[in-house]
């Protein structure tokens, strides 16, 4: 438990290094006038596959447990993972917290890095490529069908999470990080074309909560009527999956 702060800082760090990464590539091909300017669907899933590799990579060589995503968290809980850090389930806030201002932090940065081409945008009526670059949003609103599509994305996710924890152990545990970015990548081609795959609530909902503040006039909402379901379907398929697990 005297570990705390490392927990957070790892996952702040990780989940920082996440978002400036995976909704970095976002940025440059929605946003007007980049060199990244309509790279198209496979830049982005490439992106944020590279992305989850490396900042998981990174907060696991810093000496954390790189979950990154409430998701994967509360799937970790489910099965038991609070035994593994001493019993302390305690702990548990200080990741979501930690998933949270990293993935906020993170946003801040990435639109810094781009704020001419978001100015550019918002000017030229795409404030909508602004908000993509920011969270999610569904093709066709089904509140059903939305939640499905997260549901069965994440569940995918966690799944494979789970099975690479199982077969990559000891000297070959280095991989996991590879693995899971493939898998987000796969993920991404095979069931991102719905609603654009959060699949991540700490990705979805600080981006969000950043892009709300933003002091642009012209920008078109935040669309606050979704947001929980990108928060909420990956929540329960992460506990639901935990639970599998545990049979």
């Amino acid at each position: 438990m005297e570990d705390w702060y490392l927990y957070l800082l790892t996952e702040l760090f990780g989940t920082m290094l996440l978002i400036i990464l995976g909704n970095g590539v976002v940025a440059n091909i929605v946003l007007k006038n980049t060199k990244g300017n309509n790279g198209g669907w496979i830049s982005i899933t490439a992106g944020w596959g590279f992305a989850v590799m490396l900042a998981a990579t990174l907060s696991s060589a810093l000496g954390g447990v790189a979950h990154l995503n409430p998701a994967v968290t509360f799937a970790m809980i489910i099965n038991g993972w609070g035994e593994n850090i001493g019993g302390s389930n305690w702990l548990i806030p200080l990741f979501i917290i930690g998933q949270l201002v990293g993935a906020a932090l993170g946003q801040v940065l990435i639109d810094l890095f781009y704020i001419k081409h978001i100015v550019i945008s918002i000017s030229d009526l795409k404030s909508d490529a602004v908000l993509g670059m920011h969270s999610t949003s569904p093709t066709d609103r089904n509140m059903f069908i939305n939640l499905f599509c997260e549901f069965l994305g994440t569940a995918v996710l966690i799944f494979t999470i789970f099975g690479i924890n199982i077969w990559f152990v000891g000297q070959h545990g280095w991989m996991k990080p590879i693995f899971v970015g493939l898998a987000v990548f796969s993920i991404g081609l095979s069931l991102g074309g719905t609603t654009g795959y959060a699949i991540n609530p700490a990705r979805d909902l600080a981006p969000r909560i950043v892009y709300q503040l933003l002091p642009f006039k012209g920008k078109i909402k935040a669309d606050w009527n979704y947001s929980w379901i990108p928060v909420i379907a990956p929540i329960v398929a992460g506990i639901i999956v935990g639970g599998i697990f545990l049979i």
